[in-house]
C-alpha cells in the first residue's frame, strides 16, 4: 500500500483492474447525469463473469504498443 503522494511504477493485473474500476466508479459518482453506457460498463465490471478474461485480453493489447492506436498519444505529456 502507498500513501497518496507516492505511486508505484508498476501494478499487478489485479491492482490495475481495481484502478480502472475505481476510476469509473469515481467518475460516475461525480457526474450529475453520467452517460448510460458508462454506467452499464461499470455494472459489467462488477458482474459479468467474462470480465476477467476481457481484462487480460485488453492488457495484452495494451502491451503491444502501437503509436497509431495509443489512447495516450496526444493526451499526456511525454518526456
Amino acid at each position: 500500500m502507498t500513501d497518496d503522494s507516492t505511486l508505484p511504477e508498476t501494478l499487478t493485473l489485479v491492482e490495475a483492474y481495481r484502478a480502472a474500476f475505481f476510476m469509473t466508479d469515481m467518475y460516475i459518482g461525480l457526474e450529475s447525469s453520467p452517460d448510460e453506457g458508462l454506467v452499464l460498463f461499470h455494472q459489467y465490471l462488477q458482474s459479468d463473469p467474462a470480465r476477467w478474461e476481457d481484462w487480460q485480453k485488453s492488457v495484452r493489447t495494451a502491451l503491444r504498443f502501437d503509436a497509431d492506436t495509443d489512447p495516450l498519444v496526444g493526451n499526456l505529456s511525454r518526456d
